[in-house]
Order: C-alpha cells, then structure tokens, then sequence
C-alpha cells in the first residue's frame, strides 16, 4: 500500500535526521585526558584557563612548550601572544608539536578553558606521522546490517531508528500476512456466499497493507545502506599508514639515495 510506504518514510525522516545531527553538539571525546605513543611522536591533551578564549588559548600553548622544556631540563621563558611564541633563555629550545585539534568551553567561574589535543614529536629531528581529525569513515560491510554503520560511526541513535524501522516494518509484513492467511483459511472453510465474499475482501485488505510494509522494508534498507555509505561520524583520529620515502643525497665522497620508512 502506496500510502502505509509514504507515512512511515515520513514519520521516520525527521527522527533519523534527528539522530544524523545529535552527535554535533557533543564535545571531543579526546579532551577526556586523551594519549597515544606513536613511534616518532605522542598525542596529548594539554589545557590551560583565561579570561578570554585567546588568552585561554595562548595559555595552552605555553604550557606545551613548558611542559617540554621541564621534560627536556631546558630552562626558558615562554610568552604567547596572540598565537606568536616567544621563547627566551640561555638554551636553545625546539618544540615540534602542531596543534591537531582544540575545543574552548566557559566555565562556570566565568573564565574560559582551552584543550588542545597536540601531537608532541620524541624528537625535533624526526619526522611526524601524519595524524587527522575526521568526521570521515572508510568503506565497511557493516553498511548491510541495518543500523550497524551508523553505530560504527558513533551515531547510536541514528542506528537504533533504522534498526527500529527495520524490525517493525518486517514484523508488520509477518503479522499482516498471518491475517490474510486467517481470512482466506476462514473464507475456505464457510460455505455461505455473503461470509466468503468478505473473508476474501478482508484478505485482499491485509495483503495490500502487506505489501506497504514489504515496500517499507525495501526502502528503510535501501536508505540504510545509502547513508551507511555516505554519511559522516563522530570525529576521531587516523593515523597515517607506513610509507617508504626514497630521497636522494650527495656530499663530497658519495653519492645514493636513502631509503626511509615511516611507521
């Protein structure tokens, strides 16, 4: 039934619009005291309060480039103005650490708090793996289980509605099916003209609304794998993959090509 199709398309759009945005207006899930040790480098969460989100934020900056002279025994002054660092002491420091991601909330004492997620390099002269931030999923069989991509992606909502639609909509096609079945049983077993003639509309009813679920079920899934496909997620971190980098070099004695792998 064209209509039963239509009205369940339209009662279940807004929800599983509802449940595609939901996550947006949650907060990194990495300013929780995040890490990662990389071969060449380490994720970290650093944080740091002002009174503005600039002065908050350069806070944050300065106490990345503190925390690596304490680690490195190094003693400087460090001063960030407006995102420009300035470092001043007798030795010489190198802070390899780009900033990946940051997330600025107000507190309830009226100040403003910064997080930065950064990824610090073990050594200035190695060379970082590349890290992202994405709302960006790669290909996945999950795609053909209802719901199951989107969970994957982090939108649980989202995933439980088509998971939801699914169910209903084939329970509904089993439960119309056992009544259309009941009337034809009922208008085989009567033999007055006027009970099988309404046995048999009632049967052709039930298989109409039948086929409304059978159709709902079609385009639930079809939609389900599309936006499996598609959609984005909840950010999360990718780490770039091993490479070989072939670079070459020359000096007075030699010449060659050096071989690097990054992991």
């Amino acid at each position: 039934m064209k209509n039963l199709l239509i009205i369940i398309l339209i009662f279940l759009s807004p929800l599983i619009t509802w449940g595609q945005n939901i996550y947006n207006s949650e907060v990194p899930f990495w300013i929780n005291g995040y890490s990662a040790d990389l071969p060449n480098s380490r994720l970290t969460v650093v944080s740091a309060t002002g009174f503005t989100r600039m002065e908050a934020y350069n806070n944050a900056v300065k106490k990345i480039i503190e925390n690596q002279s304490l680690a490195t025994g190094q003693l400087n002054t460090i001063n960030v103005d407006n995102g420009i660092v300035t470092v001043k002491g007798n030795d010489m420091l190198t802070v390899k650490a780009p900033i990946k991601d940051a997330y600025t909330v107000l507190t309830e004492s009226g100040q403003y708090m910064t997080f930065l997620l950064v990824q610090i390099a073990k050594n200035p002269l190695f060379e970082l793996e590349p890290v992202t931030i994405t709302d960006k999923y790669g290909f996945s069989p999950r795609v053909f289980v209802p719901g199951m991509a989107q969970i994957h992606k982090g939108q649980n909502v989202k995933g439980a509605l088509f998971i939801g639609g699914e169910i209903l909509s084939v329970a509904g096609i089993i439960a119309f099916e056992g009544m259309r079945s009941s009337y034809v049983s009922k208008a085989k077993r009567t033999h007055n003209t006027a009970d099988i003639k309404n046995y048999i509309n009632k049967a052709d009813n039930m298989k109409n609304i039948r086929n409304g679920f059978i159709g709902a079920t079609a385009a639930i899934y079809a939609w389900n794998v599309i936006d499996g496909i598609v959609c984005k997620g909840k950010k999360h971190i990718e780490v770039g993959k091993p490479h070989l980098a072939f670079t070459p070099y020359s000096d007075m004695q030699s010449a060659g090509v050096l071989l690097a792998v990054t992991f």
